[in-house]
């Protein structure tokens, strides 16, 4: 059953839903951090993204991670979940980052250092346009390293990931499941899913 829609599928998406993925791209933190995500914000890949989130279905993370592999690139040396605050993790049973990262982990057979504490609670950061959003704050839980690699399940304003790297200084690159469309851009075709 595909995971997106429901529809009968072999694998985890039906051909209709892979071919409705849309590359994510890059984008460079002001902090100096680039990102690269797996898909865009929209159709199959968000209802995976919530799915995952929302829903506490782990299977979603793997043809999200599928995506997202080739991004990571030769240089990372570990993978860094940019987790959720506890309260969340308990509330929906589930860290997204942590699933995307355990799965990228098996793929590619780098080790997840549990290297960021994003303590108890803060605002959110999900919401619509002028919703309120929370400022991500963490604690590093170890040294910085060379050739960590954030990873994380939505790409909005980037708030989230800026905060991770200036606890892990090491960390230069960040991949996400998806990113929010940049406004004024219209949304890419879709392409073929490769996973």
């Amino acid at each position: 059953m595909c995971l997106a829609c429901g529809r009968a599928a072999s694998t985890g998406l039906c051909l209709p839903c892979r071919c409705g993925l849309a590359s994510g791209g890059e984008r460079r933190l002001p902090g100096g951090v680039l990102v690269r995500s797996a898909y865009v914000h929209h159709g199959p890949a968000r209802t995976l993204v919530h799915r995952l989130k929302y829903g506490a279905l782990a299977a979603a993370a793997l043809p999200l991670a599928a995506g997202m592999q080739a991004l990571v690139g030769e240089a990372a040396s570990a993978l860094v979940a940019v987790r959720r605050v506890r309260l969340r993790r308990w509330r929906y049973g589930v860290d997204p980052a942590d699933e995307l990262a355990r799965a990228l982990s098996r793929m590619l057979g780098l080790p997840v250092l549990e290297a960021l504490d994003p303590g108890w609670w803060h605002r959110r950061r999900a919401g619509g346009p002028g919703a309120p959003r929370g400022q991500p704050r963490f604690r590093p839980l170890v040294g910085s390293g060379t050739g960590l690699v954030l990873v994380d399940d939505v790409l909005t304003t980037g708030a989230t990931l800026a905060a991770a790297s200036k606890v892990l200084p090491g960390a230069r690159l960040a991949v996400t499941a998806t990113a929010a469309p940049v406004l004024g851009k219209p949304l890419p075709r879709g392409r073929r899913y490769s996973g």
